[in-house]
């Protein structure tokens, strides 16, 4: 059978499984002239963008959707860009993370703060750019046969994990179905891979055989969504683990990361700090460009410490006093304080976190139940998203309008957007009128819903959260929730109670934009899950999606996900914002508005 070789792959929504292109890497910036791709079924086309071309540089995917999140001030995005300075070698750089780091596990919290720094210590074979096209970083070259049933990935030579033991295919395989079992796209792969008739998720793996260092791949059904599995950047990851941790079962307690990344964690104190050095052993990607997560990397760090700094305004303090040299996301309110602050630079990310009101359907008043239902949809409708916006983040300057059940900008859109609007069910300012009038259906359904208790649980050292909370608790008061109450708390405390069936009934949240780079990525909503949701229609047509070639059937099941989201609402959406990032002017070759604070190819000047 013919094999097609992929260098690169962009944007693996659109279905290149069969529209494959031939692409060679290159780390020229100059683009090539577009290769011509063979004859092939189309690819859907949810954006107006065709599909993509095959050229040397990697192209700016085309963004659209209902809304796109606005560029950050360009002349605030790179710190040290190439010219500003030489590159210099050692120094240890002093990082606040994003919130507390309770896990060191990245396949096993969805907490965006342990994949942002263990990035750094675990690889995985295929990483993106800035604009999330896909490349290859551990393998030297991949193949998929034009059925879209078998991928083959060739390993680069050489890689070895932090404690001197060499790579294997068989870690990589036992990573990868680690991975897959705690990932809603990796289960689903799982379920069209030979072996696993009659098996439930936990006890499945992908089917993979090793030669060397080449893998195959092999499916029941075809799918293009592989690479899209490998390629995650959020909330977990397809970390290449060690067998000392991938032997482990996610969930349960790891203390140590043992990767093959550029860096290596020497320290933990939870609720204080991590420590990471440069790795010697690390063996770079040579010759591919440098670009967000993926290509050659130049360690010239000596390490960096993670710093659990919770309140805000000791974290700005710290970076005007030059404690520290980089923070991650903080209050958007306190980032003028960093104007005019000499040495000092901020900007806000290029794509947005969705703003997120979550439901806890394991008891009333959200549960599964018809009238758990109304009631979601009522607080749907009533949802003032301006509002929470403004309160949480400032001026419409600094968010944007969504209303897809994934993020807006990137290639895929809906028509339900319009619909559900014009419907009421997701407005800019709410529709209170709208919303009583459901919630009266839901008191017809179950009387007393409305005064059943209602805890708000918001944490109150992450940004957005408690703002958006407050604000939510005045309108579900003025809705008709009598008995609803905030509750504010620490981000791990707050993980902790809503990991569980209770106490809580609704907290509010972000989702990064990695969790919604298509329409099976983390946060597109799957039919049963631990708050509770149980809906097995959307499963149905997530699986049909999977396999699908036909690309006006893709849109269409992308549309009806949409619809199944707003018909029977597991969370809210608000709408999405641009959190801001600083940086000390030493700090070299950061990428100040990248989706990711990354310290590869960083330096201090």
């Amino acid at each position: 059978m013919e094999v097609t070789k992929l260098y690169i792959i962009k944007w693996l929504p659109v279905l290149a499984v069969f529209s494959i292109m031939m692409v060679v890497a290159c780390s020229s910036d100059e683009a090539a002239a577009p290769a011509p791709a063979p004859a092939a079924v189309a690819a859907p086309a949810p954006a107006p963008a065709p599909a993509p071309a095959a050229s040397k540089a990697p192209v700016q995917a085309s963004s659209s959707g209902q809304a796109s999140a606005p560029a950050a001030d360009p002349s605030k995005a790179v710190a040290g860009g190439s010219g500003d300075s030489e590159p210099k070698f050692g120094g240890k750089l002093r990082y606040v993370v994003q919130g507390s780091i309770k896990y060191v596990d990245t396949m096993a919290t969805g907490a965006i703060v342990t994949g942002t720094v263990g990035r750094h210590a675990y690889d995985q074979l295929f990483w993106r750019d800035k604009d999330y096209n896909i490349y290859g970083q551990m393998v030297s070259d991949w193949n998929m046969t034009p059925d879209g049933l078998t991928y083959t990935m060739t390993l680069r030579d050489g890689q070895t994990f932090h404690n001197g033991d060499a790579l294997t295919a068989e870690d990589v395989m036992e990573s990868h179905s680690r991975f897959a079992r705690v990932d809603p796209l990796g289960r689903q792969l799982l379920a069209i891979s030979p072996g696993n008739e009659g098996k439930a998720s936990k006890d499945s793996s992908l089917s993979q055989t090793a030669s060397g260092n080449t893998i195959t791949m092999k499916f029941a059904k075809p799918t293009s969504m592989v690479l899209e599995f490998l390629a995650q950047l959020d909330p977990r990851q397809p970390s290449i683990m060690h067998k000392d941790i991938w032997s482990i079962k996610p969930g349960a307690p790891v203390k140590a990361v043992i990767g093959t990344g550029a860096y290596k964690m020497d320290l933990w104190i939870q609720g204080e700090k991590l420590e990471f050095s440069k790795f010697d052993g690390y063996v770079p990607n040579k010759g591919e460009e440098w670009d967000f997560t993926k290509g050659e990397i130049t360690q010239y760090l000596d390490g960096f410490v993670a710093l659990d700094i919770p309140d805000h305004s000791t974290r700005i303090a710290a970076l005007q006093t030059n404690e520290v040299d980089v923070l991650d996301d903080f209050s958007i309110d306190l980032a003028s304080n960093l104007d005019g602050v000499d040495g000092v630079t901020w900007a806000s990310i290029r794509d947005g976190n969705m703003g997120v009101f979550a439901f806890n359907m394991n008891h009333g008043p959200f549960d599964m139940s018809p009238a758990g239902r109304l009631a979601r949809r009522a607080i749907a409708a009533a949802a003032p998203n301006a509002k929470v916006m403004m309160a949480a983040v400032g001026g419409d300057d600094k968010w944007t309008e969504c209303y897809m059940a994934i993020h807006c900008g990137t290639p895929w859109k809906s028509s339900i957007t319009d619909l559900i609007q014009k419907e009421g069910i997701k407005t800019k300012g709410g529709n209170m009128k709208l919303g009583k009038s459901i919630l009266a259906e839901a008191e017809v359904l179950q009387p007393g819903i409305s005064e059943m208790q209602l805890r708000i649980i918001a944490a109150n050292d992450m940004p957005f959260m408690p703002e958006a909370g407050l604000v939510m608790w005045e309108a579900l008061r003025n809705l008709g929730f009598v008995n609803t109450e905030l509750v504010s708390l620490d981000w791990g405390s707050r993980v902790a109670i809503t990991g569980g069936e209770g106490p809580w009934e609704a907290a509010t949240s972000w989702s990064n934009f990695a969790n919604g780079l298509n329409p099976l990525a983390p946060h597109m909503f799957a039919g049963k899950s631990s708050s509770g949701y149980l809906d097995p229609r959307i499963d149905a047509v997530r699986d049909q999606f999977l396999v699908e070639t036909d690309s006006k059937k893709a849109q269409a099941q992308f549309d009806e996900m949409n619809a199944l989201f707003y018909d029977n609402p597991p969370s809210l959406n608000f709408f999405q914002f641009q959190p801001p990032r600083a940086i000390r002017d030493n700090v070299k070759g950061y990428c100040l508005n990248c989706l990711f604070p990354i310290l590869h190819n960083v330096w201090l000047d």
